[in-house]
């Protein structure tokens, strides 16, 4: 059963988890081991994907064409001259790619988010991917929602979903339950 349609109780007990204390250090390193780290497998410059990049064009094929077509016809060197303006398009091509890839990979190893969870009965702040199903997280006012999490309390919540939805505006959540200063969430089981 989806974590979201269940009650916060039958939740919590499907996870073996209090959401007052949150999990046991061995408890999080139990999960860590079953479901590994929870990070999406990020984008790494490889040179053959980029280099197929580069020699996919259409445009290529047609002078490449051209190449062939004059070096049969006897203009040998037509032929060479537009092998050798391909030949430098694709190497230019390929090494501004591959250095805007590297570039990019480079950033996005830069790039770290902090995260309030629950961990033997105190807050504790964690990189987001030490996160483990169960976790019972805190959110505050700015921050970015760390995994796909169930929402247990909250308190005039409004989330930006402008980059998955284009809304324009914060929608709100809510839940039940009582309120609160702080939102506390369960970071919901991964799918086997």
């Amino acid at each position: 059963m989806s974590a979201a349609s269940l009650e916060v109780a039958e939740l919590t007990t499907a996870l073996t988890v209090d959401a007052a204390t949150g999990l046991s250090s061995a408890e999080v390193t139990a999960r860590r081991t079953r479901w590994g780290a929870n990070v999406v497998a990020s984008h790494r410059a490889r040179l053959l994907p980029v280099l197929w990049h580069q020699l996919r064009s259409p445009l290529l094929a047609l002078l490449l064409a051209a190449a062939l077509a004059s070096y049969f016809v006897g203009e040998r060197n037509d032929a060479v001259i537009i092998a050798v303006i391909v030949g430098l398009s694709v190497g230019l091509g390929f090494v501004n790619e591959y250095r805007a890839e590297k570039a990019a990979e480079a950033l996005h190893d830069q790039i770290h988010h902090q995260s309030t969870v629950l961990r033997d009965g105190r807050a504790v702040s964690i990189d987001v991917t030490e996160l483990v199903p169960g976790d019972v997280v805190k959110l505050q006012l700015g921050d970015i929602v760390p995994a796909d999490i169930r929402l247990i309390d909250t308190n005039a919540l409004q989330c930006d979903e402008s980059v998955l939805t284009g809304e324009s505006l914060p929608i709100e959540k809510r839940t039940e339950l009582a309120v609160r200063y702080v939102v506390e969430v369960i970071f919901g089981e991964k799918d086997a």
